[in-house]
């Protein structure tokens, strides 16, 4: 059929000039609608943007380079639970990415944010920019309009967050050999010499390279970075493993030249501190029962019994579940002696509803009334700790090493998800005994417990176990509950406290813990391990900064160990 066009007479019939027509008229067409595509389809917009995510204050981090395109991520959501999965093995995301950030602050908050080859910085809830030198894991990205381009499947690919070359960092490197200690650092210059204590864990130095950062960042050398670190025998560290050798003083260099007379340490004598005299154990005084004048909604359901346990504004019964016929704690709070205290009570219940781990007392259920709150709790037969430390005034190690593993485990729980329980003491653990023996703990009495969003100043807890930043009142946050859980540790191993005041005066027992003074005195530690005693000296740290978390203290080798 001939071609018509407007305003013009029909050209003549040619098979030539039918064919010539048809193949321009073809190309014509597929130009046209190509461009048309271009100009009013999404597709050009949806061309994918390759992007490199760093992790926050990870310098050393290369990070991952991911392409984004609307069909691949419907959401903002979708990208961070991405990177999350991609970034599962960095230390600074435990919590897993919950904020992306601009490499100047900026918070990005959806998709279109992302600019095509550009970095950004992945963060946890709540933290802020890190402001680090990331230079070493931003090499170029290569932009999604040209050359070179990434094959799909490199978008997923876990970059190792190694430092300058991987054989410089995990060289000789026995992840199963790093475990958290503290080394003492002393910073290369005139005398005397500063000092430094770090602690250095599996998590805070996971490569060479990162151990190093972490002693730049204490040591502040005037010539900049450490570039150099030497054992006190004047051995050269290569290898993360140096850190967790025998030796733990160290010696920070830059790029200065090493003398054999660096190595050589003037000792100054210092008399011993002062040791603790053995205490005798309190006998905690029981409440008589009284006459029971309890909520009839509490009677229809539970058979209540004898009185096992008080304190200040509650007391707690043995109940038993008429429909189950199962055994468990009653505790009864009086309202009328929490007047300005409710909010307490309100956080103490609303935290039980919360956590869920095998060494932690269960909340089972709550019934209200206009006096009392009644809170049923799963019931542990053994009594508490304190209770048992009276019987036995001292434990075999094994039996140290379950409820010190067991609380460890409990704590870390709670400080994962930002609780603090500011009141950890024998009193508040109970205990399952089998026999003599101690086989299982839980941590109970949630009263003082708290959500930490940031430094806490309220004095509270028991004397013997407050740990000294409670004292000075400057802040204090989860690793208070590690200082007790030490000195409990302490106690179940020989029989009394490592802080104590031999008049039983508070504030000379005060100052005592701000010392920092204690010690392992013989006899009564001699058939101690070393290793015992090892993290007894990492949990009762008086500076918080290098005191073991809990997950340190289960990382710990003396868990390991086992009598014969």
């Amino acid at each position: 059929m001939p071609l018509l066009v407007a305003n013009e007479r029909p050209l003549p019939e040619s098979p030539k000039l039918d064919k010539f027509v048809a193949n321009n008229v073809s190309l014509d067409i597929q130009k046209n609608v190509a461009d048309l595509v271009a100009q009013n389809s999404p597709v050009k917009s949806r061309k994918a943007k390759r992007i490199r995510f760093l992790a926050n204050g990870d310098r050393f981090c290369k990070g991952v380079i991911i392409a984004i395109t609307p069909e691949r991520y419907r959401s903002f959501d979708s990208l961070l639970n991405e990177l999350t999965r991609a970034l599962s093995n960095n230390v600074n995301l435990a919590t897993g990415v919950r904020v992306i950030y601009t490499m100047d602050g900026q918070k990005v908050s959806s998709l279109d944010d992302l600019e095509d080859g550009k970095f950004y910085v992945c963060s946890g809830q709540g933290d802020t920019l890190k402001r680090v030198d990331y230079s070493v894991g931003r090499s170029a990205v290569p932009s999604a309009g040209g050359p070179p381009k990434l094959k799909p499947a490199r978008s997923f690919t876990r970059l190792t967050n190694v430092g300058h070359s991987q054989s410089s960092s995990l060289k000789g490197t026995n992840n199963h050999s790093v475990r958290p200690r503290i080394i003492i650092v002393l910073r290369n210059g005139n005398r005397p010499r500063k000092v430094f204590r770090l602690l250095l864990s599996k998590r805070n130095a996971p490569s060479f390279d990162h151990a190093l950062s972490n002693i730049t960042d204490v040591v502040k050398l005037d010539t900049g970075a450490v570039r150099k670190i030497f054992t006190s025998h004047g051995s050269q560290v290569t290898t993360l493993d140096g850190f967790f050798d025998s030796d733990d003083v160290f010696y920070a260099y830059g790029s200065e030249r090493v003398s054999a007379d660096d190595f050589a340490l003037d000792f100054e004598g210092r008399a011993l501190p002062k040791l603790p005299n053995k205490t005798k154990a309190l006998k905690v005084q029981k409440r008589q029962d009284s006459s029971l004048n309890i909520s009839s909604k509490v009677l229809n359901n539970y058979s209540v019994g004898q009185i096992i346990g008080d304190g200040n504004f509650a007391v707690v019964r043995k109940c038993v579940d008429k429909t189950k016929n199962i055994e468990y704690a009653l505790k009864i709070i009086d309202k009328s002696k929490c007047i300005g205290k409710e909010h307490m009570i309100e956080n103490e219940v609303a935290i039980l509803r919360l956590v869920r781990h095998p060494n932690i007392i269960q909340l089972m259920a709550e019934h209200d009334t206009p006096a009392e709150l009644y809170l049923v709790m799963e019931l542990v037969k053994g009594g508490d700790l304190f209770d048992a430390i009276s019987r036995a005034v001292k434990f075999p190690e094994s039996d140290a090493q379950v409820m010190t593993q067991n609380l460890a485990s409990a704590l870390a729980y709670l400080h994962d998800h930002k609780i603090v329980h500011r009141d950890i003491k024998p009193e508040n653990l109970l205990v399952e005994m089998d026999g003599e023996r101690l086989k299982l703990l839980k941590v109970g009495d949630f009263g003082l417990a708290q959500i930490v969003n940031e430094p806490l100043f309220t004095v509270c807890g028991t004397p013997t176990y407050v740990a000294p930043e409670i004292l000075t009142e400057t802040g204090y946050g989860l690793e208070i509950d590690v200082w007790a859980m030490g000195v409990i540790l302490y106690i179940m191993l020989c029989g009394f406290p490592p802080f104590v005041s031999a008049n039983n005066d508070q504030e000379e027992l005060f100052d005592d813990i701000l010392s920092g003074q204690y010690g392992f005195p013989s006899p009564y530690w001699d058939q101690v391990s070393d290793l015992a005693k090892d993290l007894i000296s990492h949990m009762l740290q008086s500076n918080p900064e290098l005191r073991f978390s809990a997950e340190d203290v289960l990382d710990h080798p003396w868990f390991e160990i086992s009598e014969n």
